[in-house]
């Protein structure tokens, strides 16, 4: 799936009007001390584990821009555990210091899949339009 405009397919016939909705660039693995202070302490509480327990997640991070402007929107971050299958997400904007709360969803073993789950999350919640 990765980085297609998460809210609508592109086709021949629509490359003269401007695209709109948002993007996010690769998932790329991050550690728990990467992630700006805000996001980590969500991560951290809602999977219920200390920072020393975190190495049973595997923790991704997403750029998300606006596709019309190429602004800047925020960070995806969604933390997975193999030996579950579900995910915990966290999305927070870039004029804000602080995280949303924290989300969980079904995970599939597809990253690619849990960002699109998190950015519906999201979405609904209308942290994004």
């Amino acid at each position: 799936m990765g980085n297609l405009p998460i809210d609508e397919l592109r086709q021949e016939d629509d490359f003269e009007r401007n695209p709109v909705g948002t993007y996010w660039t690769p998932p790329i693995p991050v550690s728990v001390h990467e992630l700006p202070p805000a996001v980590r302490a969500a991560i951290s509480l809602a999977v219920g584990t200390g920072f020393e327990n975190m190495g049973q997640f595997e923790l991704h991070l997403a750029h998300a821009f606006d596709m019309e402007t190429c602004a800047p929107m925020g960070i995806f971050v969604v933390a997975s555990g193999e030996a579950n299958d579900r995910a915990c997400g966290v999305y927070s904007d870039c004029g804000d210091i602080s995280a949303k709360e924290p989300m969980w969803f079904a995970f599939e073993e597809d990253i690619d899949l849990a960002f699109k789950a998190l950015y519906d999350r999201v979405r609904e919640r209308g942290y994004l339009t």
